[in-house]
């Protein structure tokens, strides 16, 4: 059943120190692209340079996962768990500082790049990847909506990917989980003409 692309909510995680160099590019940019920037990096970095040398996309012409900018089809992401554990060389409990950007399938596909779904973390080498919006059927849509998934840590990680750049004005909510980096999401905004909508989203964090 194929399904309604502007309701398939799409989730990418980011500190907040990251924010002001997004609204300075208005977009998202790829590993690849910000690989000379130093942002504040939330993941492992041997994951990371995996995405970026080994893992390629073959329906992007064999495209480079790191070259494409990676969201997960749900919050409360097994990423966030594991960085707010401590387990990437953060602190533990960080996750106060990570901010949900959130937007539609349908708004990513509508900026034309080249795009994917992947069936799992796009950083494991046994994925698979397809740019047929039929694909999103195939995934463990149990896994990704539940709340306990020990055993369906891949299956709750599959992820859309957009090539290079996902603009910030298809960002239409932001999710904090205290009001502390709501208000600095807010301060951040002023100036910016797109705003998209700023909410504290406990159930969306550990």
């Amino acid at each position: 059943m194929l399904r309604d692309l502007e309701h398939v909510s799409i989730y990418h995680i980011t500190d907040v120190a990251n924010l002001p160099g997004i609204l300075a590019d208005q977009a998202l940019n790829s590993d690849a692209a910000m690989e000379s920037r130093n942002p504040e990096k939330i993941g492992y970095d041997h994951i990371k340079r995996r995405r970026l040398t080994e893992i390629i996309v073959p329906c992007c012409q064999c495209r480079k996962v790191g070259e494409f900018v990676p969201f997960y089809f749900c919050p409360r992401s097994p990423m966030l768990f594991t960085i707010n554990k401590g387990n990437t060389g953060r602190s533990p409990g960080c996750q106060k500082t990570i901010i949900h950007l959130v937007s539609t399938m349908a708004a990513g596909i509508a900026t034309g790049k080249d795009w994917a779904i992947s069936t799992g973390n796009a950083g494991a080498r046994h994925t698979t990847f397809s740019a047929d919006a039929e694909a999103l059927d195939q995934l463990d849509w149990e896994a990704i909506r539940a709340t306990s998934w020990q055993g369906k840590q891949h299956q709750k990680s599959a992820e859309f990917l957009l090539a290079d750049s996902f603009p910030w004005s298809a960002i239409h909510l932001i999710g904090c989980q205290n009001s502390a980096i709501a208000a600095n999401v807010g301060a951040l905004l002023e100036q910016i003409a797109h705003k998209p909508a700023i909410q504290i989203k406990n159930n969306w964090y550990y």
